[in-house]
């Protein structure tokens, strides 16, 4: 929760009749660079444009400061269109990692039916 506070992590909502739909997190605590740290739409604003909107805000707000890197992250929770959306939007896959962790589904930490695409193993 410290993070929220720091000047070089910024928070946005997307809000639709007074509701936060959407949501975009900017982590500029390296210098020179911004990590796109969270991008997320409710369900009920996919397909609607929402998404590119608040990419095209992300992008604008990230150049606004001095830096030469603008990056994210993504995983195989993430939305099976994350990828795809990512690249229409300008970013290029870098780098493909494997890593290992306990399904959060499992531990108790996320309901068993967050990211349904992916297969439960208990």
């Amino acid at each position: 929760i410290e993070i929220f506070s720091d000047p070089d992590y910024d928070l946005y909502t997307l809000q639709r009749d007074g509701h936060d739909l959407g949501l975009l997190e900017l982590d500029f605590r390296e210098a020179g660079a911004c990590e796109l740290a969270f991008f997320g739409l409710d369900d009920a604003l996919i397909g609607t444009g929402a998404g590119r909107f608040l990419m095209t805000q992300a992008i604008d707000l990230a150049f606004s400061r001095p830096i030469k890197r603008f990056h994210v992250h993504t995983c195989t929770l993430d939305s099976p269109q994350a990828l795809g959306f990512y690249v229409r939007s300008g970013f290029n896959p870098y780098k493909q990692e494997i890593e290992i962790a306990a399904d959060p589904r499992v531990t108790g930490d996320l309901p068993k039916t967050a990211a349904p695409q992916i297969p439960i193993f208990s």
